[in-house]
């Protein structure tokens, strides 16, 4: 019988570390927009519309949101502007995805109305997931356990060779 393990070596900067996060208050998506201190930030583009950011709790590699810039909890809130440049990033991030990963397919949703859809940030944004082949494999089954073949800062790294799209 063979012994398989799964080494989380990046885990113990993380384990040994001393600084101990603090819940941000307010939006967190306002806070990462406005640059506030105190909030996990990996932004990839902002223009004075939208932001794309990553989401550093991702459900898997490559987890981008596209997200107003400012406060909107509602689609219908949006101007006509900034509802069209926001599906214009959407569309992007498929393209910048596809060249950083190669993905097989993607699932791309809203959640509006906060916790009752779901989401737990009443700051509308849209959230562009990867989906790969072989997504699922014996930890997803069995132990109910996501694992990730990268880090968030791997990723956020090798997204950031294609941004330029995002610009274009």
């Amino acid at each position: 019988m063979y012994l398989h393990y799964l080494w989380a070596t990046n885990r113990m900067k993380y384990i040994k570390g001393k600084k101990k996060l603090q819940p941000y208050k307010g939006c967190l998506l306002c806070g990462i927009a406005k640059d506030k201190a105190g909030v996990i930030k990996k932004v990839l583009y902002k223009d004075r519309l939208m932001m794309v950011i990553m989401n550093v709790f991702p459900y898997n590699v490559g987890h981008v949101q596209v997200v107003p810039v400012r406060h909107v909890e509602e689609l219908e809130d949006l101007t006509e502007e900034e509802y069209r440049r926001m599906w214009d990033l959407v569309r992007k991030c498929i393209i910048m995805l596809k060249k950083a990963f190669s993905p097989k397919g993607f699932n791309i949703g809203l959640n509006i109305g906060g916790d009752i859809s779901g989401g737990s940030i009443k700051h509308l944004h849209i959230q562009i997931v990867p989906r790969y082949e072989r997504d699922l494999g014996f930890m997803e089954v069995t132990a109910d356990t996501k694992v990730m073949p990268m880090t968030v800062d791997q990723a956020f790294k090798e997204l950031k060779k294609h941004v330029k799209v995002l610009k274009e």
